[in-house]
């Protein structure tokens, strides 16, 4: 059987495809860009032709991310948090405390064994404990959103960013600029920063091994070590983790699906 993932998030809308609920298929990722419903069947396309299916290949559909609920094709649609716990733990198993840095919110959430999370802390306040936060100081600080993390890793002395408002926040960096700061050191307060802010969430939560970050961050080397740094724990930043909401929900659906096809178990004869 075949179930399809698709995280449809406000920057991007992820997908994967999965084979019996155990071997992830193929992924696929696109811009948002404000059109959730066609970005969730651009991805779709992509998944379908990479595996070279039709369509009516794909045994059950679900959906996760802020627009789960707009996907007219889904059969079923699970909460973004519920998703990305189940897909770090098809990930890595350990995983028993998972970090989501998205692009509008952060979350933090403690797991059981079998992904079910058992607590969950987020924070929707402001752009400042968010991932889109690197990408608005990636621009204001004329550095390529890719060269972020390679030049953080240089810094020799980097400068906390005290402030917990990302207007204020920018306005420091802007200051760190002005004073001759070295770049490094204000990219990798940058991610000192949004470290910080999610490691209240963690405390909230409480903060167990094994600890998975996931979501876009994953491939952030920098994000990764300020996270370690902050957390005094090592951190595990599997390349898959991306996708880990999709794979999440693939691996749901996998498991409805089985519940669904299930045959009713007949009764025993009648006694004579």
């Amino acid at each position: 059987m075949i179930t399809c993932g698709l995280d449809l998030g406000a920057g991007s809308t992820k997908g994967v495809l999965l084979e019996d609920g155990h071997r992830v298929l193929t992924t696929a990722i696109v811009p948002t860009r404000g059109n959730a419903v066609d970005a969730g069947r651009k991805v779709l396309e992509l998944l379908v032709e990479e595996e070279n299916l039709l369509p009516g290949e794909i045994d059950y559909l679900c959906t996760t991310g802020g627009a789960r609920y707009a996907f007219p094709d889904r059969h079923l649609q699970v909460s973004d948090i519920t998703a990305s716990a189940r897909g770090a733990v098809f990930l890595h198993p350990g995983t028993r405390h998972v970090v989501d840095i998205g692009s509008q919110s952060s979350r933090a959430m403690s797991v059981s064994e079998t992904g079910r999370v058992v607590r969950f802390k987020m924070n929707e306040k402001c752009a400042a404990g968010a991932g889109r936060f690197v990408d608005r100081c990636a621009k204001y600080l004329q550095v390529p959103l890719e060269e972020m993390a390679p030049k953080a890793l240089a810094a020799s002395n980097p400068k906390m960013i005290s402030s917990v408002c990302a207007v204020l926040a920018e306005t420091e960096i802007i200051n760190n600029v002005a004073e001759e700061i070295p770049l490094p050191d204000i990219l990798m307060g940058v991610f000192l920063s949004l470290a910080q802010r999610a490691h209240v969430l963690m405390r909230y939560v409480g903060i167990q091994p094994d600890i998975a970050l996931v979501g876009g961050l994953v491939h952030s080397e920098a994000m990764v070590r300020a996270l370690e740094r902050t957390a005094s724990a090592p951190v595990i930043a599997d390349p898959k983790a991306q996708h880990a909401a999709a794979i999440g929900a693939a691996v749901l659906g996998f498991a409805r699906l089985q519940k669904l096809t299930e045959k009713p178990t007949p009764l025993a004869a009648a006694q004579v």
